[in-house]
């Protein structure tokens, strides 16, 4: 982790920064947290957790009169291997990352964008977006790219919209084309989200779960011991 003061005019972000991030444990969090006098973690900015992560590493550029727009850009990249979550389950014999798991991921870096600028809080949503893929994401690859363009933020309307790519293995080869798309931040009640703690809304069985995932893991060798 490399920060110690947010926001600047470029932030660097570090697999530990992600993974901070994720679990809501991150300096930067608590520090805004403290600052607007969030007192319910569930409201803080976030990522997923690593199932749903895109990215290992990404620059934050807020300089003003840089990036395709002037308004700034954003860029991560995401080191991929053989242990990556989708492969295993899209689909049996013939691996692949999803297209939409690609577009989540452009999503969170442009969230990541605007609540990294300190000038916006709530919980992040994916609003609208556009989208052409001409590649894919195979096993065999070494490495993903995203490069994000920021064309508005509107701070008061808690609202941001960008657009860019994303390449494979070479920054310069691109597979994902990403036309205008739109993050906004929202309170619990803008949302909808029931009082109280999560917990009496949320209440998943753990080991129901844990089970689950070991199954579909198990299928999953099975086909591919089967299918040599």
């Amino acid at each position: 982790m490399k920060l110690t003061k947010w926001p600047i005019d470029i932030t660097f972000l570090d697999k530990e920064d992600i993974h901070l991030i994720a679990t809501k444990a991150h300096p930067w969090q608590i520090d805004l947290a403290l600052k607007n006098d969030i007192k319910d973690k569930a409201d803080w900015f976030s990522l997923p957790q690593p199932y749903m992560q895109c990215f290992h590493d990404v620059e934050l550029n807020y300089i003003k009169g840089v990036g395709k727009y002037g308004k700034g850009y954003a860029k991560a990249s995401y080191t991929i291997t053989e242990n990556d979550p989708w492969f295993w389950c899209h689909f049996l014999g013939d691996p692949v990352m999803p297209g939409a798991q690609g577009q989540d991921g452009f999503a969170q870096l442009g969230g990541m964008w605007a609540a990294g600028s300190c000038e916006v809080i709530g919980r992040g949503r994916a609003l609208s977006g556009a989208f052409e893929y001409y590649g894919q994401v195979l096993p065999t690859a070494k490495k993903i790219y995203f490069h994000l363009n920021v064309k508005r933020f509107l701070k008061k309307k808690k609202l941001v919209f960008f657009d860019g790519y994303m390449s494979v293995d070479d920054p310069e080869n691109m597979v994902y084309q990403f036309g205008e798309h739109k993050v906004g931040f929202f309170t619990r009640e803008e949302l909808s989200i029931p009082d109280g703690a999560v917990s009496e809304y949320y209440k998943p069985d753990w080991n129901q779960l844990k089970s689950n995932a070991e199954s579909w893991i198990k299928e999953a060798k099975t086909f591919y011991d089967e299918n040599k």
